[in-house]
């Protein structure tokens, strides 16, 4: 029996600008994703027998191959045109919430390819483990190394950015949650046109100032389709002493920019009452990490 164990990193989307509509319906985006050490923690197992079994502490996710990691799992034997001859294990502990543009899925699958390139010795290059992350999912590329990126196109075209220094955040996330299909017809029924400025926040990005970067923090969906509880949170975190807000993803959890970790530890104090999911974190330079 061997075994392995990652912590799978959530992400944040720094700038999110939506750029175009193929003609397949599919969106196109400049978004700059960031990982953040808010993670869920998976072990992986090869044992005696035969077929895939995920276990997890959380009853409402699927456990067959509608889970990503399974689909992860599936990808990475189908792409090696490998039977493994044994039974693979799964034991999830989510950690990250759903429906929070936090990419808790894709980095889990992330994890699944990295663990199965490992567990079985396959020699996948870096490009061939972003091939396969491709097949699961439009984020699940970026979660395959994560730190700080570039993702252009539907997410697939990835340019790794200078790391941004380890940053204090607070993340939450209202009960209300969005999915991403209905957050795209909604910013497409407002017919709005995205204001993003790149130009601004890659200069705020290079500063390495926290305060800038904050003040240049860009989301397209957040005017076309935010759950009224994330303004409400947005204005929590400013009046904690946030040096900027905004939505991740499509939405729905809201992060914040602090000046250190005893500010983002004080603002959390805001939700002590509240039915709201929120912690403090540190932005992350990987996706994926070993757990020793």
């Amino acid at each position: 029996m061997k075994s392995i164990k990652l912590r799978a990193n959530a992400k944040l989307n720094l700038f999110l600008d939506i750029t175009g509509k193929q003609a397949n319906g599919y969106h196109t985006l400049k978004t700059v994703m960031q990982s953040a050490d808010l993670c869920d923690e998976l072990e992986f197992i090869i044992s005696d027998g035969t077929g895939i079994e995920i276990f997890c502490n959380r009853s409402d996710l699927p456990l067959n191959e509608d889970n990503l990691v399974w689909k992860g799992i599936s990808a990475v034997l189908s792409y090696a045109y490998f039977s493994p001859g044994c039974k693979i294990t799964v034991n999830l502990t989510k950690n990250i919430p759903s429906g929070a543009g936090l990419g808790g899925g894709s980095a889990d699958c992330a994890a699944a390819i990295i663990a199965m390139n490992e567990l079985f010795h396959l020699d996948f290059f870096d490009d061939e483990l972003k091939t396969v992350a491709a097949m699961c999912g439009a984020d699940v590329p970026f979660c395959i190394k994560g730190g700080t990126a570039l993702c252009e196109g539907v997410g697939d075209i990835i340019t790794p950015l200078p790391t941004l220094a380890a940053t204090d955040i607070v993340i939450a996330k209202p009960k209300e949650s969005i999915s991403t299909p209905e957050a795209y017809a909604l910013f497409d029924k407002s017919g709005r046109q995205s204001e993003g400025d790149y130009a601004a926040f890659e200069a705020a990005m290079k500063s390495g100032s926290a305060k800038e970067l904050g003040g240049a923090l860009y989301n397209a969906f957040t005017e076309s389709c935010a759950p009224m509880e994330v303004n409400g949170i947005r204005n929590k975190l400013k009046m904690a002493g946030a040096l900027g807000t905004e939505m991740t993803g499509s939405g729905s959890a809201v992060y914040g920019i602090f000046a250190d970790g005893e500010s983002a530890q004080a603002a959390l104090k805001k939700f002590e009452c509240c039915d709201t999911f929120a912690g403090a974190y540190r932005t992350a330079a990987k996706g994926v990490e070993m757990i020793k």
